[in-house]
């Protein structure tokens, strides 16, 4: 039977992932939150869910990580990350750095001798094959308006692909997401879409989990649906991440009063 762990399993995407693994009895789930009452408020019962393990606390705790990630896991699921474009945002390259250090922390029941398949949420922005389809005027509103959470993201990449002679990571780059119900996707190596729901992510990432190809690549993924709603509160979130990209100090500022 597999078992999977989710990194970051109270967002949209691990909620997502965890829903929809949840409805295999079969499968073994390990899940990493900061914040377990958060899970539970999500999941109720979960805790009492034998084939569920939950780890909280913080991300910087290898032994904890290393428990939930080890020895038995096949897939991890790495979808930390925080949808506002804050300066000095690393949590793409803590969770890069915390997968590294947890699968080299030494486990006193012993370790499977292949590390587990990491799963890892990156964006259609920074994929050079997808983004090279992107108008170069609205690629680069883009990139400036999400530039520190780009930024981040291509760090973790590149942390990950010093360790590309011993792990096994699939980037998934999506294009704009949006809580929607699960309508159908398709996988690409050239192309995204801007809306995708929520829900059609976490069916992508299953997909990729269970297939035996797209080592080291970057995936995009569509939706089949017409009618994916519009996430509206896009504009607002671009326009912030413009005045933090010219302003950084105002997003310091919103970042140490807790405003994000």
């Amino acid at each position: 039977m597999p078992t999977y762990a989710i990194l970051g399993a109270s967002g949209f995407t691990g909620r997502s992932i965890l829903t929809l693994l949840l409805k295999d009895p079969e499968n073994r789930i390990n899940v990493y939150v900061r914040s377990k009452s958060k899970l539970l408020s999500l999941f109720p019962g979960l805790e009492e869910n034998k084939s569920v393990r939950i780890f909280d606390g913080r991300l910087d705790d290898i032994p904890l990580i290393a428990s939930c990630i080890s020895p038995d896991v096949n897939t991890v699921f790495c979808v930390l990350g925080l949808n506002e474009n804050l300066p000095g945002i690393r949590i793409a390259q803590d969770g890069a750095q915390a997968i590294v250090a947890a699968l080299c922390y030494p486990n006193p029941e012993g370790r499977a001798k292949k590390p587990p398949r990491v799963i890892f949420l990156s964006s259609a922005s920074i994929n050079p094959r997808i983004a090279a389809k992107e108008p170069p005027f609205i690629l680069g509103f883009i990139k400036r308006a999400l530039s520190y959470a780009y930024e981040d993201l291509a760090l973790a990449e590149a942390y990950l692909r010093l360790h590309e002679s011993w792990l096994n990571v699939t980037f998934v780059t999506p294009g704009g997401l949006v809580e929607d119900e699960q309508k159908g996707h398709v996988l690409s190596l050239d192309h995204s879409q801007t809306f995708l729901s929520y829900p059609d992510l976490a069916a992508a990432m299953i997909e990729i989990a269970e297939s035996n190809g797209y080592e080291w690549m970057g995936v995009g993924v569509l939706p089949k649906g017409k009618n994916v709603k519009i996430e509206w509160k896009a504009p607002a979130q671009m326009a912030r991440g413009l005045v933090w990209h010219y302003l950084p100090w105002i997003g310091w500022a919103a970042k140490h009063l807790g405003l994000f």
